[in-house]
Order: structure tokens, then C-alpha cells, then sequence
């Protein structure tokens, strides 16, 4: 056999088995890494509002009748009035959402969580895009960690009381070190919403937008 077929056969061998040790050490890693998931657990702890976001423009044509006059002007009152009632006409800002969660870990080695993407299904009434709000490590005990999302301020605001479960739906990356290669695992939770928790998001949302559309309107008049 000529030296060059002996020197390429010899290279080719190598890059094989460089691939099958690569291949073996990405499958040990995302076995380890399977095996701590598999002794966590994740669980519901609670759905938040955080804040609400107003539409900047939902006053735009009212500002001069509302800076020239210290009564109530009507575009602002009609809103209030409706929103008691509970219709909204047009979206009126966002609804900032925490999606807090905890997992809690059996095992005793750590997981990085290096990537999260998600989305949240309220039943059919919606899906929502859910990001990881900080950085989160999977360590041994209990971990909570919060999603954020936003829920538009319309009137699917009042169809909340109907919700009877939650969705979340998506991809997680994981590294068995903090500079570690990633390791994606998909996942699907479910899980059921008892009616007062609904009710009181509702609540909660409906009362902070009230709030801030007065105050929006008390604002024009630079008090």
C-alpha cells in the first residue's frame, strides 16, 4: 500500500473517532444532565401582575380639551365608565405579567439554565411569549425562578374568569457548569388555575388600570 492511501486512511481513522468521542461525551452530558431534570421537579406557585403599561397615545386627541378645562373630560370618563361595566372598546396598554415557578431538585449536582424559550396558553383565549426574567440555577433544595410576558389590555381582560389551565409549552437549554456546552430538553407543563387566583389577576389588573388612567388624566393638569 502506497504511504499517501496509508497516511489517508490514517487521518480519515482519526476523524472518526474524534467524532464518535465527541458524539459519546455530548450523549454522557445530556444523559447527567437528563438525570438531574429527571430528579427535579417543577411546580406552579403563582401568576402576578406586576405592572400596567397605559397606551401613551389613548388620550392623544382628548390632551388639549383635557389641559384647557379642569372637569372631567368625557373620553376619560367613558373609558372609567366602561371599564366598571366591563367592556373595553380598544386595547389600553399591557398587563405585565410574573409567571413565578418552583423547582424543586432531589439531586445533589446543579443544572445552569442557559436558555429558556416559551409560551404560555391561557386555554384558547391566548398564547402569550414567555422570557426568563433573571438567571436561574436548578441547585439542590428548592429554586424559584419567574417568566414575564405581557397581556394585552383588552377585552379579553374580562374573559380571564373563564380560564379554567394554564399551558407552558417550550424549549430549556441547560449546562452541568456555568461555562459548560448547552444541553436542550423540551418540556410541556400543565396546570390547573382555581377560580379565586383568576379572579383576583382580574381584579388586580381592572383595579391598577383604573388607577392609572385617572392619574394619567390628573397628570394633563400638572398637579
Amino acid at each position: 500500500m502506497k504511504l499517501e492511501n496509508r497516511i489517508a486512511k490514517f487521518i480519515s481513522g482519526t476523524l472518526i473517532l474524534m467524532t464518535l468521542l465527541m458524539s459519546g461525551c455530548a450523549a454522557t452530558r445530556k444523559l447527567d444532565a437528563a438525570m438531574i431534570l429527571r430528579n427535579t421537579k417543577v411546580e406552579f406557585n403563582a401568576l402576578v401582575l406586576d405592572s400596567v403599561d397605559i397606551n401613551p397615545n389613548l388620550f392623544e386627541k382628548a390632551n388639549d380639551a383635557i389641559k384647557s378645562s379642569l372637569l372631567p373630560n368625557p373620553q376619560v370618563v367613558s373609558l372609567v365608565q366602561n371599564l366598571a361595566r366591563g367592556i373595553i372598546e380598544s386595547e389600553l396598554g399591557k398587563a405585565n405579567l410574573n409567571v413565578v415557578l418552583v423547582a424543586n431538585s432531589k439531586d445533589k449536582d446543579s443544572l445552569w439554565v442557559r436558555s429558556f424559550t416559551a409560551t404560555l396558553s391561557l386555554d384558547s383565549l391566548i398564547e402569550l411569549p414567555l422570557t426568563l426574567k433573571d438567571s436561574c440555577v436548578f441547585a439542590p433544595g428548592a429554586n424559584t425562578f419567574s417568566l414575564k410576558t405581557q397581556f394585552p389590555l383588552d377585552n379579553r381582560l374580562f374573559k380571564l374568569r373563564d380560564i379554567k389551565k394554564y399551558r407552558i409549552k417550550g424549549l430549556i437549554e441547560v449546562a452541568l457548569k456555568s461555562d459548560g456546552q448547552t444541553v436542550p430538553f423540551d418540556f410541556d407543563i400543565e396546570h390547573e388555575i382555581k377560580p379565586e387566583e383568576i379572579k383576583a389577576l382580574e381584579d388586580r389588573a381592572r383595579e391598577t388600570l383604573l388607577n392609572g388612567l385617572v392619574s394619567d388624566w390628573v397628570e394633563a393638569f400638572g398637579l
